[in-house]
């Protein structure tokens, strides 16, 4: 236990001293906050410059509707953006165009007039204009001609607008007045409520989700990483034959519980830096979240990510240690490393299914599954939890499994850190792992 404890204070020491834990350690958040924060500002950022529209229709009257739809699509509820705003109005308003227009009315559809404001986008008179005839109504088919063809969200807003005008007018001309075509096409709200323990909570789905996901893939990116981290520390002593002095004193399971748990505690110590520092960013909108219940994580939840972290980074990571010690360089060890990384992309990829019916017998049997089950099973544990038993053999089985890999890798890594200069065959590996003792 000693030797044990010495490797793991030189593994942590020896990480935590560097330069590059520091920097990685503050300038990673700095990186993610850029990566999502600085394009959700740009993209809610309004343009100062005014597009030009000229709406082209056979009927003065339907022109004006398109204009009106437009126009008032365009501009924010004067409710929405005062002191005392509705979120679900904000919500509305951020999906609006992040720009302003002027709208002209042009009832003359002909093939001349088409010609004539072509030569109009040409010049930069008109940014562009739709072409909305008779005919191109009709076939709901709708075109639109400009120097830019707009981004992706701007299509889909003018798609939507176009289609309630076209839906008013054909409302208007059965005797429809506006104020019943607003209320007859007033979209549904649907609230969820949760029932636990005989009590009802209002569910937020979405915030649920966001929390769910980023816990997944802090989990998934740390048993990636930090696995990695171990491999390269086997491999780096392995190559320096640092081990032939450090096994004089030490066992060869020693060594690698060594390393595990050091690189581990390095990567733990990391995370915590960075919960902390997102914590104490985001704390007011977190407690205004969570007193509202959009943001609401049960204590079982807390308790699965923090038992199920770190049994997964113990699984893969004495599976990279026992890598280091085959190979002989990190070439290699790249190559190999998908055949690992595969269960979590699996895992990765099942999470849509499993929130979706976390019951189903597909989203049961893979969770059992020690080499799915870290994400998995939490994931089941955080949507719905599943039956105690379920939880339970989930766990034996990768409690189990972790057990036997470390036998084997410890058996692996004995002989492997000795062995230099090729990598061995599969049957030679086979043989490592019959004969040699832990």
């Amino acid at each position: 236990m000693r030797n044990t404890w010495l490797v793991i204070k030189r593994e942590y020491l020896e990480r935590v001293r560097q330069r590059s834990f520091i920097v990685l350690t503050l300038l990673l958040p700095a990186i993610m906050i850029g990566a999502f924060v600085i394009p959700a500002k740009l993209s809610r950022m309004k343009s100062s410059t005014m597009k030009r529209l000229v709406v082209v229709t056979s009927t003065p009257h339907f022109g004006e509707i398109v204009r009106q739809q437009l126009l008032a699509a365009s501009k924010p509820d004067d409710e929405a953006i005062g002191p005392n705003k509705d979120k679900e109005k904000e919500d509305d308003f951020e999906d609006k165009p992040g720009r302003d227009y002027s709208i002209e009315v042009d009832a003359n559809a002909t093939e001349a007039e088409r010609t004539a404001l072509r030569n109009r986008v040409n010049s930069g008179d008109i940014d562009g204009f739709l072409w909305l005839s008779d005919d191109a109504v009709a076939a709901r088919k709708v075109m639109y001609y400009g120097r830019e063809s707009g981004g992706f969200l701007e299509k889909s807003w003018l798609s939507e607008q176009l289609d309630r005008s076209i839906l008013l007018q054909e409302l208007a001309q059965r005797g429809v007045s506006g104020a019943q075509v607003d209320r007859l096409l007033k979209p549904v709200k649907l609230e969820t409520m949760r029932v636990e323990g005989g009590k009802e909570t209002k569910a937020n789905d979405r915030g649920m989700f966001f929390t769910i996901f980023a816990m997944v893939m802090l989990l998934y990116t740390a048993v990636i990483f930090y696995g990695v981290s171990v491999m390269r520390a086997v491999l780096e002593e392995k190559n320096s034959r640092v081990m032939e002095v450090l096994l004089s004193s030490a066992t060869s399971t020693e060594l690698m519980a060594g390393k595990l748990i050091g690189v581990g505690a390095v990567g733990l110590t990391q995370i915590a830096i960075w919960i902390v520092m997102a914590g104490t960013y985001a704390l007011p909108a977190l407690a205004a979240s969570a007193s509202t219940g959009e943001i609401r994580i049960a204590p079982l939840t807390l308790a699965a990510f923090a038992l199920f972290f770190l049994l997964g980074y113990l699984l893969f990571s004495s599976i990279y240690a026992a890598i280091g010690a085959v190979i002989t360089s990190e070439q290699e060890g790249q190559q190999l490393q998908f055949i690992i990384v595969l269960p979590l992309i699996i895992s990765v990829f099942m999470m849509g299914p499993v929130m979706r019916a976390p019951d189903a017998p597909i989203a049961v049997w893979t969770s059992m599954v020690p080499f799915f089950s870290p994400v998995l099973m939490y994931l089941r544990i955080a949507v719905q939890p599943p039956p105690v038993w379920q939880i339970a053999l989930s766990l034996l089985l990768l409690v189990g499994t972790i057990a036997g890999i470390l036998v084997l890798c410890a058996r692996i890594y004995r002989i492997g850190i000795l062995m230099y200069g090729k990598r061995p065959t599969l049957p030679e590996i086979v043989k490592w792992l019959k004969y040699a003792k832990g």
